[in-house]
């Protein structure tokens, strides 16, 4: 799937750059992307061996916002996108949200690995619906405010997953993918300066800008030391 294959591209620049983006037809004006890796520790009383990390990435996709949205929420599909991810599971639902009385995710367990290193560990989903997802694990917590998530209110955070038993990776782990429409600008005929616009003016060119921020603490220094030496520099 094309929106599959997307996502690897952005999420592979934890171990690499992402490539420059082309388009084909029709021109666009340049959408820059970004990605950033920080060691310095961001909170007082962070331990100089396993400094807080933070990674973020961005980029522009042509694909709808809500059809980007549910692979992201499709936490068993992670190992066909996400670097080092050997499998994945969903082990708890919210209740049903009031805009679409939809359930989504609100534990889930991944295992990760690479080469001789294996873990499993859980993580606390909180979906605000075809916007916002985030996963929390060890101390971290949401960032979404608790009113725009009724949908999780009065959940127990371990009901039927191993958490407890299976978070030995992470210090602090907070993942934030935000997902908004990025409107549609074509060149203008002169092609000196982009034309106002928006993504309804050409629904057969949807664009959606994906942004990624993970923040982690590592409860392991080798591991912390691993993960800054494949990032991205």
């Amino acid at each position: 799937m094309k929106t599959t294959t997307t996502l690897l591209r952005l999420t592979s620049n934890i171990s690499k750059p992402i490539p420059q983006i082309t388009h084909r037809s029709p021109p666009f004006r340049t959408i820059p992307h970004s990605t950033h890796l920080s060691t310095t520790p961001i909170r007082p009383f962070t331990s100089s061996l396993n400094p807080i990390q933070n990674l973020t990435a961005s980029r522009i996709l042509p694909y709808r916002q809500h059809d980007l949205y549910k692979i992201i929420a499709d936490i068993p599909s992670y190992p066909s996108f996400l670097p080092y991810c050997k499998s994945s599971r969903i082990t708890s639902h919210s209740k049903p949200d009031p805009q679409n009385s939809q359930k989504w995710p609100h534990t889930a367990t991944l295992n990760v690995g690479w080469g001789p290193y294996d873990e499993t560990f859980t993580s606390r989903i909180y979906c605000l619906p075809y916007r916002i997802l985030e996963a929390c694990a060890g101390s971290a917590s949401p960032t979404i405010p608790k009113s725009n998530l009724p949908h999780y209110q009065n959940l127990s955070s371990t009901a039927n997953s191993d958490e407890g038993e299976e978070n030995n990776l992470f210090t602090s782990l907070l993942t934030r993918w935000t997902l908004s429409e990025f409107p549609f600008k074509p060149l203008p005929p002169n092609e000196q300066s982009p034309q106002e616009g928006d993504a309804e003016a050409n629904p057969s060119h949807p664009r959606t800008e994906v942004s990624l921020v993970i923040e982690a603490r590592f409860n392991n220094a080798m591991y912390s030391a691993l993960s800054q030496a494949a990032a991205p520099k």
